[in-house]
């Protein structure tokens, strides 16, 4: 649908959105394979909300957005906007199952617009938007199980960095910005790194567990660094790194090993910016991260 169409919104379709979303609320667990159904409806309500030019059936579609969002004439947009987001904030309470049966929807639904082609529609650049924003809901609202649904999650985020179309890329490069910040920086990683162990053999298993996961979320950017040749993205993974490092660089334990690997490769890179951005990266560790270190790192 071209972007200037009008779009009118019957009273029959917001009740069956309504309806559509109670379902999804009720059977969440059962849905499965049918996620990506309900969610190829939900993205094209998501363009609807926020396009210009749409309207509910009693008011005309020739208003303008501001008077809409002022007048309050448009309920409906905000209910509908509300349970869309409502949906995947309680992905919090539905199992681990539903959960990675969502997020395989989300998958399937942003990647049947990617292709070689670098020239993709508002439409589809709309679709896969729609589906970074909710996984990266997702990911915040499961923080307290993220093990379990940061595979699926990294995957599509790197999936995305390799894209030719760059918008793609920094848009992938921003939300994994955001999740990556967002995991080390929760209550979770720190219990995952300083709970107490009631055995030997207990620590050992927690301590492998650790170890296994801390390197699952640093290592998207280890792998968009060394293997993508595009400069935006490698700026990306290093500013990203960055912003790791000043603000949680203090719980980081057993990722070090490739955080000095991917620095270490920064010095033979050609590219200015990209040496003055490592380098900014070895400045807050040795001003601030040296402590942290263990030391058979250094001795590498």
């Amino acid at each position: 649908m071209d972007q200037r169409d009008s779009i009118i919104l019957t009273p029959k379709n917001v009740q069956a959105l309504r309806t559509l979303f109670n379902v999804a609320h009720r059977l969440h667990n059962v849905l499965g394979p049918s996620w990506v159904l309900v969610l190829e409806t939900l993205a094209a309500l998501d363009r609807t909300i926020h396009s210009p030019h749409a309207s509910t059936q009693e008011v005309s579609a020739s208003v303008s957005r501001l008077s809409r969002d002022t007048s309050g004439q448009y309920s409906d947009f905000h209910i509908l906007s509300s349970l869309n987001s409502q949906l995947f904030e309680s992905s919090a309470l539905m199992n681990v199952a539903a959960v990675k049966s969502l997020l395989s929807a989300l998958h399937q639904l942003s990647s049947q617009h990617i292709s070689g082609n670098s020239q993709l529609s508002g439409q589809q650049i709309g679709s896969i938007a729609f589906s970074v924003e909710r996984m990266t809901s997702i990911l915040i609202n499961n923080l307290h199980r993220v093990e379990s649904i940061w595979d699926q999650i990294a995957a599509h985020h790197l999936e995305l960095a390799n894209c030719s179309n760059p918008q793609l890329r920094n848009m992938a490069l921003d939300s994994l910005d955001h999740s990556i910040c967002s995991v080390v920086g929760s209550e979770k990683f720190q219990g995952i790194s300083s709970a107490p162990h009631p055995s030997k053999e207990y620590q050992l298993v927690e301590e492998s567990e650790t170890r296994s996961f801390e390197y699952a979320v640093l290592s998207p950017l280890v792998i968009l660094y060394s293997s993508n040749k595009n400069i935006d993205v490698q700026m990306g993974a290093l500013k990203i790194l960055l912003h790791v490092l000043e603000r949680h660089g203090e719980k980081l334990s057993y990722s070090w090993p490739s955080i000095l690997h991917m620095l270490r490769a920064v010095a033979d890179a050609s590219e200015k910016d990209v040496i003055s951005l490592g380098f900014q990266s070895v400045r807050v560790i040795m001003n601030e991260g040296l402590a942290t270190i263990p030391v058979q790192c250094l001795d590498e």
